[in-house]
C-alpha cells in the first residue's frame, strides 16, 4: 500500500493519528526545502558559516511554518474536499510565514551584519514549501478520485442541474464511495453548458431530454438539484422523472444557503413537488385590517386547515387567537407552536361546538369579532356509517356557531365548505350543504357578515388520499385506488388558507366563494407518479368505489354560475333563482340525528333532495344499516 493509501486509512480510523501524520509529513516538507534552497542559493556548494545554520533554519521554518498551518484550519480539512480554497489556505500562510522569517533573519543577525540565512534561502524555500504542502494535498485528492473511480459500479444517478449545487453534490458522491452511487452525468437547461465536463462528469443535456437519458444510460436514480429553479420547472422535471418510472430525490431550496451539500440532504419528493403551484400573491394590507388588533376564533382550529389559517393569522397581529378544538392533544401541541410566535395572543379552548351553551360561554368571554368555522366531520365513508353524527356536527355545529356569533356581536364568520356540497352524493357533501344553506339563511338575518369559502381536496390533510399512499408505501405496498377513472381537485394547505383569509377580505355578507383549484387529478395517475419516484417496487390494487363517492367532483351546482371576484385564483358563486326548491327543515332533521330516528332523517334528506339517493356509489352490502334504511327510503319514494 503507497503512503497516500496508508494516510487515507489512517484517516478514516482516527482523525488525531491522520492530523499528527499530516504534521510529520509538512515538517519533513519544510526540512528538505530548506535543505533544497541552501543548496540551490549556493549552487551546491554551502559555506561553513551557513551550513552551521541550517539547524536553526530547519526548526525555526518548522515552528513558524506549522503554526500558520494550524490557525489557517489546514489541519481540520478532509483530504477529499481538497479545493481551491485548501491551496488558498496554504498560499495565505506561506505569503505571512515568509516575511516573518525574513524579519526574524534580520533582527537576529550578527554585530558584523553577517545575517544567518540568506534572503534568497528564505525566498527559495518559501516557494518549495508551498509547492510542497500543497502538492501532498493535491496528490491525496487525486488519489481519492482513481480510488472512487475503481470503487466499483454504483447505483447509475443522473443530477439535474449543473450549477452550484449540482457541483458540489457531485464533489460529494465522488468522495465518498461508501454512498454506492456512481455520477452518470448532469442536465441543464442553460445551453453553453452542454457538452462540458465537471469533475470529469459530462453534461449531457437539457432537462427535457430527461426521459431519453433516463432510457439510454440506464439510470437508476435522478437527483434534482435545483433549489432555486421556479416551481413550475422542478414540477416539471419530477413528473418527467415519475413518467420514466426511476426514483428520485431533491435538494430542498434552504439547503445551498449553508454552503455545502451533503447527498444526505436530498429528501424524497413529496406530493407537493408533484401537485403544488406557484404561491398565488394575496393583498396582505387588506386582510390584516380585517384581523390586525382583533379578537379572532378559529374552530377545529388543530385539524389540518385550521391549525394553517392560525400559523397565518398570528402573522397578521391579532389582538388574541381564540383555538376551539376537541382533540386535546393536537390543540395543545398547536398552541405550544404559536406561543413560539407570539405568547400573548393564543387562547386554547376545550370546545365541542356541538355543545351550544359551552360555545355560548366561550363567546361571551372572548368576544371574538372574526370568527372561521373549521371544524367538520370530512371522511366520507366514516359519514356514511354514522349520518346522524355528520348532521349533528356539520349542520348542528354550523348553526350553534353562527347564533354565537350573533348573539356577542361578531363582526365576520366565515365558513369553509367543500367541493363535496355539490350535487351531494354522501352524507358528508350532503351536510355541508346544509351548511351552506345555514349560512344563507343567517347572511338574511343580517345581524353577522357570513360568507363562505368552497373547494377540493387538500394536500397531505388527514385523512386523505395522499397520507395513505404515503402510509402504503412505507409498508410495501400495494397502494389502493377505488376506480381507475376517479379525479380529484387539490390544492396545498397553505395556498388553501391563504386564499380563505383573502376571500373573507373581501366578502360581502351571503357570498360564497370557490377557490380555483386548477385541472382535477387523476388519481391512479398520482399513485403511479409516488411509486415510482418512491423507488417501492409495488402495485397498485382497484377496491372499487366506496360507499357514497362520485368519480369526479364539481365545484358549482347546476344552477350555479361563477363571476370573477378581481381577485387572483377567487371566484364568486352566484345561483340561479330555482323555482319550488324545497327549503330543508334544519330543526326537524337536527332532532332526528339527535334522536337516532334513521328513517325521519331519510324523508327530511329526500324531501329537500330528491336526487340525494341517485347520485355517487352506493352498495348495499358495504353500507352501515343506517344508510341502507336512507336509501331503502330513497328507493320506496320513487
Amino acid at each position: 500500500m503507497s503512503l497516500a493509501s496508508r494516510l487515507l486509512a489512517s484517516a478514516r480510523q482516527g482523525g488525531r493519528l491522520f492530523r499528527l501524520a499530516l504534521y510529520v509529513l509538512d515538517a519533513a516538507v519544510i526540512a528538505v526545502a530548506t535543505f533544497v534552497a541552501y543548496y540551490a542559493r549556493f549552487e551546491g556548494t554551502v559555506p561553513p558559516a551557513f551550513a552551521s545554520a541550517i539547524p536553526r533554519a530547519i526548526g525555526a521554518a518548522v515552528v513558524v511554518y506549522l503554526a500558520l498551518f494550524t490557525a489557517v484550519g489546514l489541519y481540520k480539512l478532509v483530504l477529499r474536499h481538497v479545493s481551491v480554497d485548501t491551496m488558498l489556505r496554504v498560499s495565505g500562510a506561506v505569503l505571512v510565514g515568509f516575511p516573518l522569517l525574513a524579519l526574524a533573519d534580520y533582527l537576529l543577525q550578527s554585530s558584523e551584519g553577517l545575517r544567518l540565512i540568506p534572503f534568497g534561502v528564505l525566498f527559495i524555500q518559501a516557494i518549495l514549501v508551498l509547492l510542497g504542502v500543497a502538492g501532498i494535498r493535491a496528490a491525496a485528492r487525486v488519489v481519492v478520485y482513481v480510488r472512487n473511480a475503481q470503487a466499483g459500479e454504483g447505483a447509475r444517478v443522473l443530477i439535474v442541474g449543473a450549477g452550484s449545487a449540482g457541483s458540489l453534490l457531485l464533489h460529494e458522491i465522488m468522495g465518498r464511495p461508501q454512498l454506492g452511487l456512481t455520477a452518470v452525468g448532469f442536465l441543464d437547461d442553460d445551453g453553453r453548458l452542454r457538452g462540458r465536463t465537471i469533475g470529469g462528469v459530462k453534461v449531457i443535456g437539457h432537462t427535457d431530454a430527461l426521459t431519453r437519458v433516463v432510457a439510454d444510460e440506464e439510470i437508476e436514480q435522478v437527483l434534482v438539484a435545483l433549489p432555486s429553479a421556479p416551481q413550475a420547472t422542478v414540477r416539471r422535471i419530477l413528473n418527467a422523472a415519475a413518467e420514466a418510472g426511476v426514483t428520485t430525490r431533491i435538494m430542498p431550496p434552504l439547503v445551498i444557503a449553508k454552503g455545502s451539500v451533503s447527498v444526505t440532504d436530498l429528501r424524497m419528493v413529496e406530493v407537493e413537488d408533484l401537485l403544488g403551484r406557484e404561491q398565488t400573491p394575496i393583498d396582505v394590507d387588506q386582510v390584516r385590517t380585517t384581523v390586525a388588533g382583533k379578537v379572532v376564533a378559529v374552530t377545529g382550529a388543530a385539524g389540518s386547515i385550521g391549525s394553517e389559517l392560525c400559523r397565518q393569522i398570528m402573522h397578521l397581529s391579532p389582538a388574541t387567537l381564540v383555538l376551539l378544538e376537541i382533540d386535546e392533544t393536537r390543540l395543545y401541541e398547536l398552541w405550544l407552536e404559536l406561543r413560539q410566535i407570539d405568547a400573548d395572543v393564543p387562547v386554547m379552548c376545550i370546545c365541542d361546538i356541538r355543545d351550544a351553551e359551552k360555545l355560548d360561554r366561550v363567546f361571551a368571554q372572548h368576544q371574538p369579532q372574526v370568527v372561521l368555522h373549521a371544524a367538520a366531520y370530512k371522511h366520507v365513508p366514516l359519514m356514511e356509517l354514522a349520518p346522524d353524527e355528520a348532521v349533528k356536527t356539520n349542520v348542528l355545529g354550523t348553526s350553534n356557531v353562527i347564533e354565537a356569533c350573533e348573539r356577542h356581536g361578531a363582526e365576520r364568520f366565515v365558513l369553509i365548505s367543500t367541493d363535496k356540497a355539490v350535487a351531494p352524493a354522501n352524507v358528508m357533501g350532503l351536510t355541508k350543504s346544509l351548511a351552506e344553506q345555514v349560512m344563507l339563511a343567517a347572511a338574511k338575518r343580517a345581524k353577522v357578515l357570513t360568507v363562505a369559502v368552497r373547494f377540493g381536496n387538500v394536500l397531505a390533510s388527514r385523512g386523505s388520499v395522499v397520507p395513505i399512499f404515503e402510509s402504503q408505501l412505507r409498508h410495501g405496498g400495494p397502494l389502493t385506488v377505488t376506480d381507475p377513472n376517479v379525479t380529484r381537485y387539490f390544492m396545498t394547505i397553505r395556498e388553501a388558507a391563504r386564499l380563505v383569509l383573502q376571500a373573507q377580505a373581501i366578502g360581502r355578507t351571503g357570498d360564497i366563494f370557490v377557490l380555483e383549484m386548477g385541472e382535477p387529478v387523476k388519481i391512479v395517475d398520482l399513485a403511479k407518479k409516488m411509486i415510482a419516484l418512491s423507488g417501492v417496487p409495488t402495485d397498485i390494487e382497484f377496491i372499487g368505489l366506496r360507499p357514497g363517492e362520485k368519480l369526479h367532483e364539481s365545484l358549482v351546482q347546476e344552477h350555479e354560475s361563477l363571476e370573477p371576484t378581481g381577485t387572483e385564483k377567487i371566484q364568486r358563486v352566484v345561483a340561479a333563482h330555482v323555482k319550488n326548491r324545497p327549503q330543508p327543515d334544519y330543526e326537524l332533521l337536527i332532532d332526528a340525528a339527535l334522536q337516532g330516528r334513521v328513517e325521519e332523517m331519510a324523508q327530511l334528506i329526500l324531501a329537500f333532495d330528491p336526487e340525494f339517493a341517485t347520485r355517487g356509489f352506493h352498495e348495499p352490502a358495504r353500507t352501515s344499516g343506517a344508510m341502507k334504511d336512507l336509501k331503502a327510503s330513497a328507493k320506496a319514494s320513487e
